[in-house]
């Protein structure tokens, strides 16, 4: 696709830098950093008012060159974005797991938070550990409850400090599935990546800082074809050929969502990988295995 197309409107998707490519926009910063086991961008959103339409925050996108082992880079950039939002040993943190686990393109959330160490109940007498509680939502379909409400619950009346959300992401590269991560400062919508936008979870909302963590897990039917052709001709790509191909591929009839079959396999791994994270980047003295619950 050509690089001054501007194709944002048609190409949806939950990963900033597939949005955001362009250093020289005004409202944007963007950093390349390059890690042992990926490769990190850094974009800062200046000014809510921007033509992406990314709220102003943070994004960083850890592109990882495989699935496993990616805890210490996750807990590096993790560590840093808590940092520049308060964060400190004395912070209680809650970790929630958005998704419906009956699914396994949307149960990373569920997964990660029940592998996560949970210390809430023993930061009191350690001082050296931060507290961390766990929630798991669940989907309005099944609870008939907004997961936004909810946790703003559990943050007043435990007088959280921070929140650590995570869940699946939508991207439009096929070859980024699984193995790009994302965390941002800005909260995140519930759905957002697959057109079925809940209430949001943000500090506008929940008057804390929400740090955001998701990993592309599905891909929809449009970006695979644009992928496709982009493989195959370069030159048969254009505003035009993409704007028809989601036209035809209306996103409420024929635009589906899809993962691949290593899903199975592989989810797991991912959960691990990002629990991990959180873990080492919270309370790096406590293992996964140490058996908290």
């Amino acid at each position: 696709m050509g690089e001054n197309m501007d194709l944002n409107y048609l190409l949806k998707n939950d990963i900033a830098d597939e949005l955001i490519k362009q250093k020289k926009s005004q409202p944007i910063s963007i950093k390349h950093y390059h890690e042992e086991k990926a490769k990190v961008t850094h974009i800062i959103v200046k000014d809510t008012n921007n033509k992406y339409g990314k709220e102003a925050g943070n994004y960083i996108t850890i592109e990882c060159y495989s699935d496993h082992n990616n805890e210490e880079v996750l807990a590096k950039y993790l560590k840093k974005i808590l940092r520049k939002n308060g964060f400190n040993s004395h912070s209680k943190v809650l970790v929630v797991g958005l998704g419906n686990d009956s699914y396994l393109s949307d149960a990373l959330g569920p997964k990660v938070v029940k592998e996560v160490n949970v210390t809430s109940h023993l930061s009191q007498m350690n001082k050296k550990t931060t507290s961390v509680s766990c929630f798991i939502p669940g989907v309005m379909g099944v609870t008939g409850l907004e997961s936004s409400a909810m946790i703003k619950s559990i943050i007043d009346r435990f007088k959280i400090d921070v929140v650590v959300v995570i869940d699946s992401l939508a991207t439009r590269n096929i070859s980024r599935l699984y193995k790009t991560y994302q965390l941002t400062d800005t909260g995140i919508n519930p759905g957002s990546g697959v057109n079925n936008k809940r209430m949001g979870i943000n500090k506008n909302i929940m008057k804390i800082p929400v740090i955001a963590i998701g990993v592309a897990t599905v891909v929809d039917v449009a970006s695979i074809m644009v992928n496709t052709l982009n493989v195959i001709d370069k030159n048969l790509l254009n505003a035009h050929t993409i704007e028809t191909i989601y036209s035809a591929l209306d996103r409420d009839n024929h635009n589906f969502i899809m993962t691949t079959k290593e899903i199975d396999d592989l989810i797991d791994i991912i959960a691990l990988n990002i629990a991990e994270g959180i873990n080492l980047a919270i309370n790096p003295h406590l293992t996964i295995n140490d058996n908290l619950r």
